[in-house]
């Protein structure tokens, strides 16, 4: 696997991914996947559930381009990961815990076919059993499933912050904000946190600034936020990570869960080497069509995106540069492939990025990673809940530099952890 070819992108939309999308009725983010198809050599899709994964499919059926997809896989331009369990925020007695809650049929070895293709939704997709089972050979080694055990420790992880006042008020103010920017409802306002503990410390209430009905009433209830929402998202922005970085893929990830991953990666990078610096972000107005908000509304094709996709090599050799990535050439690039591909007139997007991006930045850090001792040291006094961090920062610059598509903001996150030293 060349280094940066390849991306995870989850497709899902729900409150902390592309909740204006779940406020519509759309249940996946199809746009964010063409995005991804153009920058990357290969995508990882993951799909929540079934009827995710036959929206996906669908949106090819529907285009005349079912070959297509299947083109695409064979050629390894599309595979699938699935997490073959559910990480969410559990209430009992009014109190919230996070678990990965997997069953007997998730915990079976290659049992993604058996759970997901023999599903009622895929199935009434392709009626004829010979469609199915050619469906089948061509998911045949395209699949990677990942069971609950493999991520312990980012769940631990997001216990860990749930106690902590200031990441409850990161996590919060990154939906606000995303809410706001949809809304046009101009700046908005700073969330403040108060966790209280009873007497015997063993009950903690988390109180907020802001309503949760009214952030409802803004996005839509169809979006279901709720009190568990952002324990929630604290999960699966670390096992989004940890997949990443097991795998050395890069993430395409949509508003406001590309905050929530910026931030963790700051950290993790910072709890390991004392300085996080090697996190840069790229953003830029580029001339491009906004290839996401085209493909959502339905106002760009496969074709079309196939099309882009054939004379964008020079996106994907930029990305896999790991040192002397030139940000001109990549601006530069944008504006040529939109006029070789003929999508010039009114085509003008933000291209926003963040992660190993930089120039030479490879291996300045390198050897501070590997030389210092507080790797052990954090692992070895805090258990899985700081050990998770350490493992990823250790993992960033050494066999890992990744790439991440999105938007963050340096500066909160730094404000954060500068006041935990």
């Amino acid at each position: 696997m060349t280094k940066n070819s390849c991306t995870l992108v989850p497709i899902e939309s729900w409150a902390y991914a592309s909740p204006e999308l779940i406020s519509s009725g759309q249940t996946i983010d199809i746009g964010l996947f063409a995005e991804a198809l153009i920058y990357y050599d290969t995508v990882y899709v993951n799909p929540s559930n079934q009827p995710q994964l036959a929206a996906f499919i669908n949106w090819f059926i529907k285009q005349g381009a079912l070959n297509d997809f299947y083109m695409l896989l064979k050629e390894g331009c599309v595979k699938f990961y699935e997490y073959s369990f559910a990480s969410s925020a559990i209430e009992k007695n009014g109190e919230y815990s996070i678990y990965n809650i997997q069953d007997v049929f998730q915990v079976e070895k290659d049992s993604f076919e058996k759970r997901f293709l023999y599903s009622d939704s895929i199935e009434a997709l392709f009626p004829k059993a010979r469609h199915r089972r050619y469906l089948y050979s061509a998911f045949n080694g395209n699949v990677i499933e990942s069971k609950a055990g493999e991520f312990e420790r980012a769940i631990e992880n997001a216990r860990f912050d749930f106690k902590d006042p200031r990441r409850n008020s990161i996590i919060l103010q990154a939906f606000v904000d995303e809410i706001y920017r949809v809304k046009n409802l101009g700046r908005p306002p700073e969330i403040k946190t108060i966790i209280n503990t009873d007497p015997d410390g063993l009950k903690q209430t988390i109180s907020f600034n802001i309503s949760f009905e009214y952030l409802n009433n803004l996005i839509g209830h169809e979006v279901g936020f709720n009190n568990g929402s952002p324990l929630t998202a604290a999960a699966h922005s670390n096992r989004l990570i940890w997949s990443a970085s097991s795998l050395g893929l890069d993430l395409y990830l949509p508003q406001p869960m590309s905050t929530l991953v910026g931030d963790k990666l700051y950290e993790s990078k910072k709890r390991l080497t004392k300085s996080g610096d090697i996190i840069e972000g790229l953003k830029e107005k580029v001339e491009f069509p906004d290839i996401r908000f085209l493909v959502n509304s339905g106002k760009l094709s496969l074709r079309d995106v196939l099309l882009i996709r054939e004379k964008s090599k020079k996106f994907r050799y930029w990305l896999q540069q790991e040192n002397g990535r030139d940000r001109d050439a990549i601006i530069a690039y944008h504006t040529e492939v939109a006029k070789e591909s003929g999508f010039t007139t009114g085509a003008r997007k933000f291209l926003s990025m963040f992660g190993a991006i930089g120039a030479g930045t490879a291996g300045s850090f390198l050897g501070a990673a590997v030389a210092d001792p507080s790797a052990q040291i954090i692992g070895g006094i805090a258990g899985g809940a700081i050990g998770y961090l350490a493992d990823v920062g250790s993992k960033f610059g050494a066999e890992w530099r990744p790439v991440v598509f999105g938007g963050w903001l340096k500066d909160r996150i730094e404000k954060v952890v500068v006041e935990k030293e």
